[in-house]
């Protein structure tokens, strides 16, 4: 399908959905389902027989049930977008139990990640499709403020055995539709402030099965091959218990936001960005090299799984349609157009798009 691009303005997160659902069913997706449920909405869509994608919306509702009653979501409901990839689909399941995604070891219900969004207006959204099924979709959820959420049919690496499909979101199931006053402390990535990179970062709080001190939480996920890991999904949280939506095995970004995790050795263990980040606290990260450059500085976002038992950290590609960048501020503003490699990348804070269309 040819490449697409799409902005405008929704009326709430179903509204947000509804209009994403039509979209997509214009670049050639297949609907299984699309309907109320709840207050919100659920939407399953297939692409090529094979890719399948799951999202809810809700409204003033949780949206990750847990294994033994209740629910994974921080507070008691709010608003967002939930997001999973899977291999199949099933109308008769709960839309976060559907065939193939990444699951909780003991739990066993599925783990994912979404965007957390206002109720009511949204400012505006972005949609973006490269042409060949690399979807994001960018939120101004508040003035000047974004989120995300995005999935693809592989990450971009020469030497990949088979395709390793991913997705992300600005934030975590555990942060999905929490509300402000539910969150430990306030300016939050994705829901106060701008969202960090896609797969580059965590959401801290507490475990969701209890008991655990505040670490981090998933937000982003890798489909890798059964050599690779069995369990075939791996997520980038730091810890390995499954209130944080680990799926078995972890995973990591050079940019590495993982706020457990900087400053600790797993950072010399693999190629990374620690350096060139500007992380505000006069430590490692200070060096940002927007201002020494003379266009808009952007850098993929390449992702590594941990190997078991080696414990290292092997290279698996990066999602091939976003970059990390900080140009926005620094001589370029958010919604700019910029060309790299005879491509078109939309501007936003800290990131940026591909706008193949």
């Amino acid at each position: 399908m040819a490449a697409s691009y799409q902005t405008g303005l929704a009326s709430s997160p179903t509204n947000l959905l509804q209009t994403l659902v039509a979209w997509l069913m214009a670049q050639g997706w297949t609907v299984n389902q699309s309907e109320q449920e709840g207050t919100g909405w659920r939407a399953h869509l297939v692409n090529a027989g094979s890719l399948h994608v799951n999202l809810r919306a809700a409204e003033n509702e949780r949206l990750w049930t847990k294994g033994s009653g209740g629910y994974h979501d921080l507070g008691d409901g709010g608003y967002g977008i939930g997001l999973y990839l899977g291999t199949g689909w099933d109308g008769e399941s709960f839309w976060d139990a559907q065939a193939g995604g990444p699951t909780r070891p003991y739990d066993l219900t599925t783990s994912g990640c979404g965007m957390n969004l206002p109720q009511g207006q949204i400012s505006a959204y972005h949609f973006f499709d490269d042409g060949n099924d690399h979807i994001t979709v960018v939120v101004e959820r508040a003035a000047g403020i974004y989120c995300h959420m995005g999935w693809g049919p592989s990450m971009e690496r020469a030497s990949l055995p088979e395709p390793f499909p991913y997705f992300f979101a600005s934030s975590s199931a555990r942060l999905n539709t929490a509300e402000t006053a539910d969150l430990l402390t306030g300016n939050r990535r994705g829901i106060d402030l701008t969202a960090y990179p896609p797969m580059s970062h965590t959401d801290e709080d507490y475990s969701t099965m209890g008991g655990s001190t505040a670490l981090t939480h998933c937000t982003a996920f890798v489909r890798v091959d059964a050599a690779t890991y069995s369990g075939r999904w791996i997520g980038d949280c730091k810890d390995e218990n499954e209130g944080y939506g680990w799926t078995g095995r972890r995973m990591r970004d050079a940019l590495n936001k993982c706020l457990a995790a900087q400053g600790g050795m797993e950072e010399d263990e693999y190629v990374n960005y620690q350096y060139l980040w500007d992380d505000g606290s006069g430590g490692p990260g200070e060096r940002t090299l927007q201002s020494a450059f003379g266009g808009a500085l952007m850098l993929p976002l390449h992702c590594f799984v941990e190997t078991v038992p080696q414990g290292r950290w092997a290279p698996i590609g990066y999602p091939p349609t976003v970059l990390w960048t900080e140009a926005v501020g620094r001589g370029f503003s958010a919604g700019d157009v910029y060309q790299l490699g005879g491509q078109n990348y939309m501007l936003f804070p800290l990131f940026a798009v591909r706008k193949a269309a």
